[in-house]
C-alpha cells in the first residue's frame, strides 16, 4: 500500500509544470531598474540633439563674444575721455604760462602809459616803450616766434607780401626788398604772418 502512495507521489511531481511569473507593472519594474514594456532604452543623443548642443554652445560663445566686445566698448571709451581730460589740461596749462609771461609786460606798460601822464620827460617815455619791446621780443622768441628777416634780400612770395612798388633802372636791384613796412613772424617754420614789404622793380 506504501509503495502504491510513493509510485502516485512521484507521478505527481513528474507531471506538474513549473513557470515563474514576472510581475511587469511599470512601478516594480522601476524598483527593480528594469525599463517597463513598450518605453523605449535610453540611447546616444541623435543628431537632432547633437545640432542642437552645437547650437547652443555657438549661442554661448556668441554670447562670450559681446560681452567682450562690451566690455572693450567701455575700457576704449574711459580712455578716450580720459586723453581729452588731459589734453585741456595740458592746453589750459600752456595757455596759462602763455599768460604769466604777458604779465610783466603789461605791467611795464602801465608804467611807460603813467610816466607819460605825470611828466613831460619824452626819454623817459621811450626808454619804457623800448624796454616792453624787448620783453615783447624775447617772450615770442622763447615760445619759438621768429622775426622774418628781411634785409638785404630778394622778395621772397613764401615769407613777403608785397604791399608797395619803386621803379630802378639797376637790373641787379630787380625784385629787391627796398623797405620793411611790417614785420612778419614763423613759428616753427610756420608762417604767422607775411612781411610787408616794398619791392624793386626795374624799369621798362
Amino acid at each position: 500500500m506504501s509503495d502504491s502512495k510513493s509510485k502516485d507521489t512521484e507521478t505527481e511531481n513528474q507531471e506538474t509544470p513549473r513557470f515563474t511569473v514576472n510581475d511587469r507593472r511599470h512601478w516594480v519594474l522601476q524598483d527593480e531598474g528594469e525599463t517597463p514594456a513598450g518605453e523605449p532604452a535610453e540611447r546616444l543623443p541623435s543628431y537632432v540633439e547633437q545640432l542642437k548642443q552645437e547650437a547652443e554652445a555657438k549661442d554661448k560663445r556668441i554670447r562670450e563674444y559681446i560681452a567682450a566686445y562690451k566690455s572693450k566698448t567701455t575700457e576704449t571709451d574711459e580712455i578716450r575721455i580720459r586723453l581729452n581730460k588731459e589734453n585741456e589740461n595740458r592746453l589750459e596749462q600752456i595757455q596759462a604760462d602763455f599768460f604769466k609771461k604777458l604779465v610783466p609786460i603789461m605791467d611795464n606798460l602801465k608804467r611807460a602809459i603813467d610816466s607819460a601822464q605825470s611828466s613831460a620827460d619824452y626819454e623817459s617815455l621811450k626808454q619804457g616803450i623800448e624796454m616792453i619791446y624787448s620783453q615783447w621780443l624775447g617772450m615770442l622768441k622763447e615760445n619759438g616766434v621768429e622775426i622774418i628777416s628781411t634785409s638785404g634780400r630778394k622778395f621772397d612770395p613764401k615769407t613777403d607780401e608785397v604791399y608797395m612798388t619803386v621803379e630802378t633802372a639797376d637790373p641787379d636791384q630787380d625784385n629787391w626788398v627796398v623797405e620793411e613796412l611790417e614785420a612778419g613772424y614763423l613759428f616753427k617754420d610756420r608762417l604767422l604772418k607775411p612781411a610787408k614789404v616794398k619791392v624793386a622793380k626795374l624799369k621798362t
